[in-house]
């Protein structure tokens, strides 16, 4: 379905109004909390969940971001909305030209890109793969992001309880400790599916942490601690 554009010149328009209005903190791995404006975007995958991604798309949007968007009438929407805020747009899931739109992905993402991990239908907050076969096959790191409102309008009938923060409330980004690239080549099957458990795991810790960055609490990610035991003396 083609998007009228007169709706998605208004809805852009809408959107970049609506996120002049709320107030940006965000969490490093480590504790830390910065200006999202200083965040130094470089060639990271950063993995979402589908029902934070318009709650994210104020912090995203500071970077010209390469991101899959899933096909299907809200894509439809989605990618008109996102090409219009600057982001550039490759279409695909893992069900509907997943393999092609990963391939297409490889070639776009120069710099930052952002892939919605548990989508098109769920489960909400289970990772799959495409984030860190994106990530081993450029070398890049996989970030988690996970995100929280002081108020958010959710949209109950949505599988991934899609959120949409009110005007003039106070949105907290909590980025997790990264999944490397492996140091050659993409490893065997069971090497991407236990990081991409990881990445499962990294999603609900970082919604966690961004939850507690509301209640004051600045907590580093569970997982630079073992990060550190595996690292070589």
């Amino acid at each position: 379905m083609r998007v009228p554009s007169p709706l998605l010149a208004l809805g852009s328009s809408l959107l970049r109004a609506h996120h002049g209005t709320l107030r940006l903190r965000a969490l490093l791995a480590d504790g830390t909390e910065v200006a999202p404006a200083s965040y130094p975007f470089g060639g990271e995958v950063f993995a979402l969940s589908e029902g934070d991604a318009l709650a994210l798309a104020g912090f995203l949007g500071r970077a010209r971001m390469t991101v899959l968007i899933a096909r299907g009438r809200d894509g439809d929407w989605a990618t008109g909305l996102a090409s219009r805020l600057g982001a550039r747009v490759v279409r695909g899931s893992t069900r509907r030209g997943g393999e092609r739109a990963l391939r297409e992905l490889l070639g776009e993402a120069e710099g930052p890109a952002a892939i919605v991990v548990d989508g098109p239908l769920g489960p909400r907050g289970v990772a799959k793969g495409g984030a860190i076969l994106l990530g081993w096959r450029t070398g890049r790191p996989v970030r988690a992001l996970g995100v929280a409102a002081t108020r958010a309008w959710v949209f109950e009938k949505s599988w991934s309880r899609l959120h949409l923060p009110l005007p003039f409330s106070t949105v907290a980004i909590a980025l997790e400790a990264p999944i490397a690239p492996p140091a050659e080549g993409v490893p065997a099957r069971a090497a991407l599916d236990a990081a991409t458990a990881e990445l499962t795991r990294k999603l609900a810790v970082a919604r966690e942490r961004a939850e507690g960055l509301l209640r004051g609490e600045h907590r580093p990610s569970p997982f630079l601690s073992a990060l550190r035991e595996e690292s070589p003396a």
